[in-house]
Formats: C-alpha cells, sequence, structure tokens
C-alpha cells in the first residue's frame, strides 16, 4: 500500500487525477483501476445514475444508513437494467467514496493514519478476491466492508475488532477470589439430547420432540441456579447454585463487547493473536472511552466443534477456538463450508481436494458426521491468551460436582 499525506477529500471525488490517489492508496492492481474509472466515467455520461449514486452516498456516508445485515445487498432494478453484470461496480464505487468521510471520522477521534491504512487494506483483498473467483470484475462483500468504511471495525495487527452489544443470551459468572468462567445456560433455547442447541446441524440430526429439552434458570438474592455450558458448548443436564459471595456477573446479554474476526490470507499463530489483542485492550479505551467492553466475542465458522475430529491437536485453528468458551447456537454445515469451499451448499462429488482441511470435510460428511457452528466468548485479559484458561476452569469446576 502506497503512502499519501492527505488523499482525496470528498469535494474532489469526481475529479480523476485525485481519486487516483485513493485507488493507489488502497494497493488496487490495474485491472481493478481501470474497472472502477470506467464505471466512474459511466455514472458521469448518465443523469439517472448520477442521481441514485449521490442518492446512495447521501444514504450511507452521511446517514449512516448502511446494509449491515448479512444477506446481499439489493440491487436498484433501474440501474442493474442499465449496467448489467458491471451494477456491482456502481455500488462498489459509491461505497469508496465514503472514504474522505470515514478518514475525518478517524481524524475527529485522533485515530492514526496507520490504523486507517491498516483497516481500509481489506478492501483490496476482497476486490482482487472476486476477480479470481468470477475471472471479472466486481464486488459482493458489501456488508462486511461497510463495518470499515462506517467506523465501526478496525484492523489492529492479525485481528479485526469491533464494539457491540453481546447478542448471547447465555449468563457468564466469575468467581470473585480464583476468577475461573462459568457459562450458564439460556433457558429460552432448547437443547437437544447431547446439550447442542435444538436445530444445530438438523441436515443430518432428526429430533424428536421427545428428546428436546429445556434448561431451568433461577436467580434470587442469594446467587443463581442453572445448567453450566462445557467450553465445547453444548450444556450438562444437571444444575448447579452459585451464590453471590463466591461469584459475580461477568458477562450478560447486552453488556458491550469485543466482536473479534479473523481476516483470510495470514497465518493464525497464538503469538500474533496475542499481540492483536492487546493492541485492541489497548485501543479501544483510548479512541472509544464512552464504551467499557466487558470481553471478546467471536462466531466463526473455525468453532465448529466437530473440527476436533478433523484437525491434528496442532492446529492453528483448534489452539484459536480452545481461547473461547463456546455455547449452544442452532448453527449449520454453511459457514464452514462457505470457507472451506466456497458456497455454503453441500459439497458435489467433484468438490475439490486440494487442502487437508477439504478432504477431511468431506470424508467427515461421506461417514454421515453433523457440521454446525458455535459463538463463543473470551473473558480474561490479554497476557492470559495461550493458557486456553476457560479449559482449565471447566476442569476444576468438574471435579468440584
Amino acid at each position: 500500500m502506497k503512502e499519501i499525506n492527505d488523499p482525496l477529500s470528498e469535494q474532489d471525488w469526481w475529479n480523476a487525477p485525485e481519486r487516483l490517489a485513493w485507488w493507489n492508496f488502497l494497493g488496487f492492481s490495474e485491472g481493478a483501476i481501470h474497472a472502477l474509472e470506467s464505471m466512474a466515467e459511466s455514472i458521469c455520461n448518465s443523469r439517472q445514475l448520477m442521481e441514485a449514486f449521490n442518492a446512495f452516498h447521501q444514504k450511507t456516508a452521511h446517514q449512516g444508513d448502511w446494509h449491515f445485515d448479512w444477506t446481499p445487498l439489493p440491487f436498484d432494478p433501474l440501474i442493474q437494467e442499465q449496467l448489467g453484470e458491471d451494477t456491482s461496480l456502481f455500488y462498489l464505487l459509491a461505497y469508496l467514496s465514503a472514504l474522505p468521510h470515514t478518514l475525518q471520522a478517524y481524524r475527529r477521534r485522533g485515530i492514526p493514519m496507520e490504523t486507517f491504512a491498516e483497516t481500509m487494506a481489506d478492501i483490496q483483498f476482497y476486490v482482487e478476491w472476486y476477480a479470481q473467483r468470477h475471472h471479472r470484475w466486481g464486488f459482493e462483500h458489501f456488508p462486511w466492508i461497510a463495518r470499515h468504511l462506517s467506523g465501526r471495525l478496525f484492523s489492529l495487527g492479525r485481528l479485526q475488532f469491533m464494539l457491540l452489544p453481546f447478542p448471547g443470551k447465555v449468563t457468564a459468572l466469575r468467581h470473585r477470589h480464583d476468577h475461573r468462567i462459568i457459562l450458564l445456560a439460556d433457558p429460552r433455547q432448547p437443547l437437544r439430547a447431547d446439550g447442542y442447541a435444538a436445530g444445530a446441524g438438523t441436515s443430518n440430526t432428526l429430533i424428536s420432540p421427545e428428546e428436546v429439552w429445556h434448561p431451568e434458570w433461577e436467580e434470587d438474592t442469594r446467587g443463581w441456579k442453572g445448567h453450566p455450558v462445557s467450553p465445547q458448548g453444548y450444556v450438562l443436564k444437571r444444575s448447579a447454585y452459585f451464590s453471590r459471595e463466591e461469584w459475580e456477573i461477568a458477562l450478560q446479554h447486552g453488556d458491550c463487547v469485543l466482536d473479534v474476526h479473523i481476516p483470510q490470507g495470514k497465518s493464525l499463530t497464538p503469538e500474533d493473536c496475542q499481540r492483536s489483542l492487546e493492541r485492541a485492550y489497548e485501543f479501544f479505551p483510548t479512541y472509544f472511552p464512552e464504551q467499557t467492553f466487558r470481553g471478546v466475542y467471536c462466531h466463526t465458522w473455525m468453532f465448529t466443534p466437530q473440527l476436533g475430529h478433523l484437525l491434528p491437536p496442532e492446529s492453528r485453528i483448534l489452539q484459536f477456538q480452545r481461547e473461547f468458551y463456546l455455547y449452544p447456537h442452532p448453527g449449520n454445515e454453511g459457514f464452514l463450508l462457505e470457507f472451506v469451499f466456497g458456497r455454503r451448499e453441500r459439497p458435489e462429488n467433484n468438490a475439490p481436494r486440494d487442502t487437508s482441511l477439504q478432504r477431511a470435510v468431506l470424508d467427515w460428511l461421506d461417514r454421515g458426521g453433523e457440521l454446525f457452528d458455535l459463538p463463543g466468548v473470551y473473558l480474561y485479559p490479554p497476557s492470559a491468551w495461550g493458557k486456553q484458561s476457560h479449559w482449565r476452569d471447566w476442569g476444576t469446576f468438574a471435579l468440584e460436582e
């Protein structure tokens, strides 16, 4: 990525020589630049496209009405009729026109230019990824880069982070003296006989209504009674009581957490992850002091519990998974399949077997194995990364029981 002192202002967006500064800043290839500049020329030559572009820019960059939902960005049929398969380039150019606005937001909070460059470098990856996959220029990761351009997500070394309310319904308790962590199950989440969420992996697992059960939950002035969750993401059928004298709430639904994402294309060493976490624990209190987070949350295909059967124990993916305390979720195989094979549908007989993970997944599915994703939380300081503390704490709890 080339360095620039002061990239293009919003007012200069339609000045082609100046706009090139942004493309160089983002590290776009000549092919990507040519495709975007051709689209810019088409917009400038069409009153209809220019009006639609300005309206969309106003809606996103100025009003903050981005498409955050994990579904394809809805395209205007009139724009599609005029641009055909190049329609996604129209919206990509419109999204990128928010860059000067995003940079201003960084500067208002005093966030360094280096962090801006590190975060926006992600865009180039997905532009090139689309071209490699479809053999033409376009874009489809709009909900993803909306988080970059709206100033919500930040790349801090190996990992990316953003603040959000904890979406889980489990309750995390922390021991007041030895700081052990126990998750208690969400009483509203129906469970399978094995303690995983009813509906998880339903493409392979048929569950009769008689097998489904609901965990208990009681809270009073003395403490909490509930069903403990294993760090592997399943719930025990026996309940336990936790007194307020010994335990306190560490995390509950709606609390602010650091949502962590794992960009593709890089190794996942424990050392890099720990350094990234250390940066995040310094970054957000410095630049977002009004939002105090209580832990780290992650929902990724890497948290598919069956990976423990498919990968060697020293796998970086398993090492990352075991740093988190997983909990029930009615996930399915699509999350993992999309990252391993590029699509959420079940692989066909001629699916690629180029990687050890692809081969392991296909063999597992051929044997009738199920797959489903889980979310998880990390509730320790960065210095504890690599110790897999949730597993250690669970072993202590199991011995006590």
